[in-house]
């Protein structure tokens, strides 16, 4: 695989299916809410890609989908991906992510590696006192929280760093946009929302009537509309299936649906929505996540990542963690996400359509060339915030590497 959009959505794609599987599978009992970001993940481990080497390198390769070519070449076209799609905000959505390396005040970085980080990443190496535990986490987490505008706060805990911490190396990711349509606050009223055939919640149901961007997908038994930002080709793709329980059904088909293929079924009509105000917080393990997508050894004893310092000790990613949130309303959106990798030696007339969403569904915050965040609402109820008074999401993943023995 050579095409660099297809690679990042193919690796979307698998990322989102195990984590919906494993989503399912920790929670049988009760409905889940998820968000995430595939961008944010494949962000920080193609960095982490670029000190690999050997059988790593290639399982990173291989799990993230790069496709071949040398590093400088893989760097390069993420590189160009990323300025080609931050906006920071002069008009239209903002979009922005930004990369910062934090490294014991013991090491130094393989020039090479640092290099690739600067040019390509925008990756700044910051000295950080590991040994000072409470002192360095407070200095990553306050740079997070200010390059996510105040969404992710206290990522990392006090004793996620020690004095065999090598490196932390964390990727923000951030977004947020004003719909080009908004919807008006005095329409929005209760209503319920199915969480099965059997059970009712009641909630802040938004609603307007225009043209958007619609299809009927029959073949996965669901219909699309996409809801477009200003200024802007980022939208929110929301997938709904036709029946009230046909949400795990339709997670099942869309590891082998393209969301090209669904762009191109899609026709502007009249279509009246009714949207739920949203807010969802989740957490995921990555380790295992990613394990079941062929990053493993990474994670072991037999780990490779030498090109990352020029001392020789040898170091392996111990953890990997990932934290969302969204909350969606009436004027638009705000969206962030956090990586954090730790190294130790993501109008009326009668051809109008319907798309009430009262019922569990998908849904992206994408364009053609990546899925910036993905997630499913499930269950009006499950990890309930306050609301506030925009929409925003966030998403937070960590990793720890401690030293080879």
């Amino acid at each position: 695989m050579s095409d660099p959009q297809e690679s990042r959505n193919l690796f979307s794609r698998n990322l989102i299916d195990t984590i919906t599987k494993d989503a399912l599978q920790q929670n049988r009992d009760s409905p889940i809410n998820t968000v995430f970001s595939p961008a944010s993940v494949q962000s920080c481990l193609t960095l982490a890609f670029m000190g690999a080497s050997g059988s790593t390198a290639e399982e990173l390769r291989n799990g993230l989908q790069l496709g071949p070519g040398d590093r400088h070449h893989i760097a390069r076209s993420f590189g160009e991906f990323w300025r080609t799609n931050c906006n920071y905000g002069d008009r239209g959505p903002v979009l922005k992510s930004v990369n910062r390396l934090y490294v014991n005040d013991s090491l130094e970085l393989h020039p090479e590696f640092n290099e690739i980080a600067v040019d390509f990443f925008q990756s700044k190496a910051e000295v950080a006192k590991f040994a000072d535990s409470e002192g360095a986490t407070q200095q990553i987490n306050e740079w997070v929280e200010l390059e996510t505008e105040h969404k992710i706060t206290n990522l990392l805990q006090s004793d996620a760093v020690n004095d065999e911490t090598s490196a932390v190396l964390i990727n923000a990711l951030y977004f947020k946009g004003k719909w080009q349509k908004p919807f008006m606050p005095e329409t929005t009223s209760l209503d319920a929302f199915h969480v099965d055939p059997d059970t009712r919640v009641e909630v802040n149901m938004m609603y307007q009537e225009d043209k958007f961007r619609f299809a009927d997908l029959p073949q996965l038994k669901a219909r699309a509309v996409q809801l477009p930002y200003e200024y802007s080709n980022i939208h929110m793709l929301i997938l709904l299936p036709n029946e009230i329980s046909g949400l795990q059904e339709l997670e099942l088909q869309l590891k082998d649906v393209d969301l090209a293929d669904i762009d191109a079924a899609m026709i502007l009509q009249d279509v009246e929505i009714f949207l739920p105000r949203m807010d969802i917080e989740y957490d995921v393990d990555l380790k295992q996540i990613l394990n079941q997508l062929g990053i493993a050894e990474v994670f072991s004893d037999n780990a490779k990542l030498d090109g990352l310092f020029t001392s020789k000790t040898g170091q392996k990613i111990s953890a990997a963690k990932h934290r969302g949130y969204i909350n969606v309303n009436e004027a638009g959106s705000e969206a962030a996400a956090v990586t954090f990798m730790k190294i130790v030696p993501m109008m009326l007339n009668m051809n109008k359509k319907l798309f009430k969403v009262d019922h569990p569904f998908v849904f992206y915050i994408r364009n053609s060339q990546a899925v910036f965040f993905a997630g499913r609402y499930s269950n009006p109820r499950s990890g309930l915030k306050e609301e506030g008074a925009s929409r925003e999401g966030s998403n937070a993943s960590m990793y720890n590497v401690p030293e080879q023995q």
